[in-house]
C-alpha cells in the first residue's frame, strides 16, 4: 500500500475510534442510522471542499426527502371559478412535490383546485397511496401516519415544542427552495398562466422535468432569479390538524429529544 494511503487510513481509523461512541446511532421505526465512516468522510469531504451540503449528500448517498405544496397563479376559470380561490387571494391550482436535498423533485401531484386544502391533496396523492401499502418508511410507521394531518406546534410554546418546530421547518426549507428554483427558471408557473386550466397540469409536469435535468447536469442558477413573492412565503393554514396529527407530533417531540440527547 502506498505510504500516503496508509497514513490516511491511520488517521481514519483514530478518529472513528475516538468518535465512534459520540457518533453511533440506531436504526429506529422513523430511519435507517447513518454508519460512522459514513459521517466521518461526509464531514471530513464538507469540510476539505466548503461544497453545498446537497453535493455531499448526493456524493455520499444520504440524501433525505420532504413533502410541501405550492400555487400556480392562473386565469379565472369559467367553470366553478370559486372552486380555484385560493385563502390567498388569487386563482390556482395546487403542485404538490416530494423533494431530495437536491432540489429534484420525486414525485408530484398536480391539478387540484386552489381552494382545496392540503390534506386532502395529499390523501389523494399517489405518495400516500405508498403510505397506505407500507412502501415508504415501513407498514408499522405507515400505518400509524395514515390519515394524519401534522402541523407546526402554536400557541405558548416550550423549548420541546419551538425544538420540533424548528425541525420541521428545516425539512420544508428543502421543498420552499425547490419550488423557488422551479419558478425562478419557468417563469410560466411564477405568474399568472393564461392557458386553459385544463392544459396547466401538463406545462407544470413538463417544467418539472426540466427542472431535474437542470438540477442533475448542475445548470447555472444565478441568485436574481429568485423573486421573492407573497404566496410563497405566506404560512400555511395550521388550524386542520387532526387529534392523531397532534399525537404524532408528540411522539415525534420525544423521539427527537431522546436522539439529540443520544
Amino acid at each position: 500500500m502506498d505510504p500516503k494511503l496508509q497514513n490516511q487510513q491511520k488517521t481514519l481509523d483514530f478518529l472513528k475510534e475516538n468518535l465512534h461512541d459520540t457518533l453511533v446511532k440506531y436504526d429506529t421505526p422513523f430511519r435507517k442510522a447513518l454508519t460512522v465512516d459514513l459521517k466521518i468522510a461526509s464531514t471530513l469531504w464538507k469540510l476539505a471542499t466548503n461544497c453545498e451540503y446537497r453535493t455531499v449528500a448526493h456524493l455520499f448517498g444520504i440524501a433525505r426527502r420532504a413533502i410541501d405544496g405550492t400555487h400556480i397563479p392562473i386565469l379565472a376559470p369559467k367553470e366553478v371559478p370559486a372552486d380555484y380561490h385560493n385563502r390567498k387571494g388569487f386563482y390556482s391550482i395546487i403542485l404538490q412535490a416530494v423533494v431530495d436535498s437536491s432540489y429534484k423533485f420525486w414525485n408530484i401531484n398536480v391539478g387540484w383546485a386552489g381552494r382545496v386544502h392540503d390534506a386532502r391533496v395529499f390523501a389523494n396523492s399517489s405518495i400516500y397511496a405508498q403510505f397506505q401499502g407500507g412502501n415508504v418508511v415501513g407498514k408499522e410507521l405507515d400505518k400509524r401516519f395514515n390519515n394524519t394531518t401534522i402541523t407546526p406546534d402554536n400557541g405558548a410554546l416550550s423549548a420541546e415544542k419551538r425544538y420540533f418546530n424548528y425541525k420541521l421547518s428545516r425539512a420544508r426549507m428543502v421543498v420552499e427552495n425547490a419550488f423557488g428554483r422551479l419558478k425562478g427558471r419557468w417563469r410560466c408557473l411564477m405568474k399568472r398562466n393564461d392557458l386553459s386550466t385544463l392544459f396547466v397540469p401538463d406545462v407544470a409536469e413538463c417544467c418539472c422535468t426540466l427542472h431535474n435535468i437542470c438540477e442533475t447536469f448542475l445548470n447555472e442558477f444565478p441568485e436574481e432569479w429568485l423573486e421573492q413573492e407573497e404566496m410563497n412565503n405566506a404560512p400555511n393554514d395550521c388550524q386542520a390538524a387532526t387529534q392523531t396529527g397532534e399525537r404524532v407530533r408528540d411522539t415525534l417531540i420525544n423521539y427527537l429529544l431522546q436522539e439529540r440527547e443520544q
